[in-house]
């Protein structure tokens, strides 16, 4: 909802509105949004700081449990009973701690377990529920991300660093591939309520794509079992029974449907300028990794760079697609 500011008292003087509009705007204006920010945000670090007193005072699962059921009860409750929405962003700061608790909790209960992909499921279930529930886009986009995990696709943090693993890049790009191509083209047959979540779905599930061909164009992928649970993780005999899909298919295929998808879809939307991005990732990635930074291929790249920057403008100044 766009919000504009008006003084309906400045435009009565100057004759556009006569005084009955005038009443009628001041009745329905909108009350003062920063005061209930203030009020909403005060509200959800009170409610943490309690959270995170009872988890320390009884540190367990259920605590935490309990905690997450009561967050989502009153996230609900103050969802339909707040006046005008006033409660807004506190009811979705409580539908995010409860949905998020509860994630927790279920990756509480399964943490020694050999196999995640049931936990990976559940949680991606829990988080896509959550989100079709209180209409959260941050919620749907943990949901594809969660969903990744079941195909050993993720992200990982240490000191100072943050990192990408994609076990499984072929699997990767056919499941997410198709989820959102079938996302975007469910968009169109569905009610307005829902195309915006239906579209920040789609959007990571792109995200998913790029990022498996990233890593396959790096380090190929294999097809076959997981070396972690080859027996006795025998590297010699788990390698002969493994098929290697070569490096090469991933770098020459990306930049294809990148092409691809630039050529068909609106210039300036989501799909080209992300297309864009990752195209622009995934040179800057090869020639590193291809040709080192010498002297003469930062010259060379460099002239290749202009080029492509002079063909890149000339293309965007073609008429945009419908």
């Amino acid at each position: 909802m766009t919000v504009i500011r008006i003084d309906p008292q400045q435009l009565q003087a100057e004759g556009l509105i006569n005084a009955d509009m005038t009443r009628l705007l001041e009745a329905r204006a909108l009350t003062e949004s920063r005061f209930g920010l203030f009020v909403n945000l005060s509200l959800i670090m009170g409610a943490l700081a309690v959270a995170a007193g009872a988890i320390a005072l009884v540190p367990d699962a259920t605590t935490g449990l309990l905690l997450a059921l009561l967050a989502i009860a009153a996230a609900e409750l103050t969802r339909r009973f707040a006046p005008d929405a006033s409660l807004k962003v506190l009811s979705a700061g409580l539908a995010l701690m409860g949905v998020l608790g509860l994630a927790g909790w279920i990756g509480w209960q399964y943490e020694d377990a050999p196999d995640t992909t049931l936990p990976a499921l559940l949680i991606t279930l829990l988080l896509g529920a959550g989100a079709v529930w209180f209409r959260s886009a941050f919620l749907m986009v943990l949901s594809v991300l969660a969903f990744g995990a079941v195909f050993g696709t993720g992200t990982g943090y240490w000191h100072a660093c943050y990192g990408l693993f994609v076990e499984q890049p072929i699997m990767t790009i056919a499941v997410f591939g198709a989820l959102a191509a079938g996302l975007y083209a469910l968009r169109s047959r569905i009610s307005e309520t829902w195309k915006h979540l239906a579209g920040i779905a789609a959007r990571t599930a792109f995200f998913l794509v790029n990022f498996a061909f990233w890593v396959g164009s790096l380090w190929g992928d294999d097809l076959g079992p997981d070396y972690r649970y080859a027996e006795g993780n025998d590297w010699e005999a788990w390698r002969a029974a493994t098929t290697h899909v070569p490096e090469a298919v991933f770098s020459i295929g990306w930049p294809v449907l990148l092409v691809a998808i630039m050529a068909r879809s609106r210039n300036g939307g989501f799909l080209s300028v992300t297309a864009t991005v990752f195209l622009a990732i995934h040179a800057y990635t090869q020639y590193f990794e291809t040709f080192g930074a010498h002297p003469w291929t930062l010259l060379v790249g460099g002239i290749v760079l202009v080029g492509l920057a002079v063909g890149a403008a000339k293309l965007m100044q073609q008429p945009k697609q419908a």
